[in-house]
């Protein structure tokens, strides 16, 4: 499924959203003044759409086992919220890097 993003958000978090193409296999749709201009994808789908390969060349019964998978996981996703996000919250929550919480857990290791 296509995501949508504006520039300006797209501009504030280019590395997640290239994280999330390229480990995730996510595609997101770039939007100025709310009108789509571009596309976010993955090198490896940009390659086989230059190529002109169909999607993909896997055996049915492997096609039909991964869109079960990404199902599961779209799924997952929208009861649990992103999991980008959900680290990017957990590390937000974390102590400075010069707090005396990571001085006492190297010495307690």
């Amino acid at each position: 499924m296509d995501r949508f993003v504006s520039m300006v958000e797209a501009k504030s978090k280019l590395a997640e959203l290239v994280g999330q193409v390229q480990y995730g296999g996510k595609r997101y749709i770039l939007k100025r003044r709310g009108e789509p201009v571009a596309v976010l994808i993955g090198l490896e789908e940009y390659r086989r759409l230059q190529a002109g390969k169909p999607e993909s060349s896997l055996t049915p019964a492997l096609r039909h086992r991964q869109e079960a998978l990404v199902s599961e996981a779209r799924r997952l996703e929208q009861r649990l919220g992103d999991p980008v996000e959900g680290l990017a919250a957990l590390f937000e929550g974390l102590p400075a890097v010069d707090d005396v919480f990571w001085v006492e857990t190297q010495e307690v290791g």
